[in-house]
């Protein structure tokens, strides 16, 4: 017995050298070696089993309690880190664009500044090009409001059939409805299922009544196909509902889209006006572009750094989850190891 108490010091001692080494605010309250002592005492004084196991219970309460509490705050962390990182590269690829869109047009200006007319030229193609990006987009959304307003026929078509469906089941349930009306509602159940691209959530309420017509209890059947069916409407209802959430984000990403380029249109009609009528304005041209091209660059660079700052951040929150979750896993072994060594005492003190 003393030799097996031994090796679990040792244990114990090398798991506090874990915990030293990622030093944090989790186990304050509780300790392993005391436990070991209390444990080791108990049983020297040929206490009862059932009070050595709830001594061990409660400290495997705590370190549950923990580590519950630690998978929050850990959960709660790696929220925070993704939407920082999500944020910071998003103003990256902001800055990227405007960086590209800046060069664009000074490059332009430069080539207007040396040759007006021919640049004048290029500026109409550009116009063109926009022009046709917005005629795309516009005819994109168009496609997609078409696709959205099918799926919407599709998903109430669908949620009608799973009505007709639950008035079939009370028409069952009181002996009222025939084979034919069960095989017709089977039939515009199918369709919905292969409309929707719900196969599986169709398949219980298919196969209860494909079979109720066989079974002996008719009523209950009914009202199991019916709990079924109201399942299977509420999944359609969430399918739609998440079916529209979609189609309105992409609405709003077509407007953004929209908006970039009708502004980009805005500026180049501007441009050509100013060709038109005057070279030496070129130079202001050039200077405003250079210098949100230096802006972009400046901001390109800041969120950079601060995305690699917020994904070491990140790695630092795994780590430190992982290293005290591996010692509340050897606490655990300990604990197990305690409790076999006390049931083997127990055993021999029979």
């Amino acid at each position: 017995m003393k030799v097996a108490i031994t090796l679990l010091v040792v244990l114990a001692l090398a798991n506090a050298g874990m915990v030293q080494k990622f030093p944090l605010t989790y186990g304050g309250k509780r300790s392993i070696m005391n436990i070991m002592v209390e444990v080791e005492n108990k049983i020297k004084a040929h206490s009862p089993l059932d009070t050595i196991k709830g001594v061990l219970d409660n400290f495997k309460s705590a370190v549950a309690q923990e580590q519950g509490t630690h998978d929050e705050v850990y959960g709660a962390q790696k929220a925070e880190c993704e939407s920082e990182i999500a944020y910071r590269r998003a103003e990256v690829e902001d800055a990227t664009g405007t960086l590209k869109i800046a060069n664009g047009i000074l490059k332009t200006a430069n080539i207007l500044l040396k040759k007006t007319q021919a640049t004048l030229g290029e500026t109409e193609n550009i116009l063109n090009t926009v022009s046709q990006h917005i005629g795309l987009i516009n005819d994109a959304r168009k496609e997609d409001t078409q696709s959205y307003n099918r799926g919407a026929v599709t998903f109430n078509d669908a949620i009608n059939a799973i009505d007709d469906s639950l008035d079939l089941a009370a028409a069952l349930a009181k002996g009222g409805a025939s084979l034919i009306q069960v095989a017709e509602m089977t039939t515009k159940l199918m369709k919905a299922s292969v409309a929707t691209k719900m196969n599986k959530a169709f398949m219980a309420p298919l196969a209860a009544l494909s079979q109720i017509t066989q079974e002996e209890d008719s009523v209950g059947a009914a009202e199991r196909l019916a709990q079924l069916l109201q399942t299977l409407r509420t999944n359609v209802e969430e399918a739609w509902a998440s079916y529209t959430a979609e189609n309105t984000n992409a609405l709003a990403l077509f407007t953004q889209q929209k908006d970039l380029y009708l502004a980009s249109q805005v500026r180049l009609d501007e441009s050509k006006g100013r060709l038109s009528s005057k070279a030496e304005n070129l130079q202001g041209v050039i200077s405003v572009q250079t210098a949100v091209a230096q802006a972009a660059t400046n901001k390109r660079q800041r969120n950079q750094t601060l995305w690699d700052d917020a994904a070491d951040l990140c790695h630092s929150f795994d780590v430190e989850y992982e290293a005290v979750t591996a010692g509340r896993r050897q606490e655990l072994v300990l604990v197990q190891e305690l409790e076999r060594l006390a049931e083997r005492r127990a055993a021999e003190q029979q």
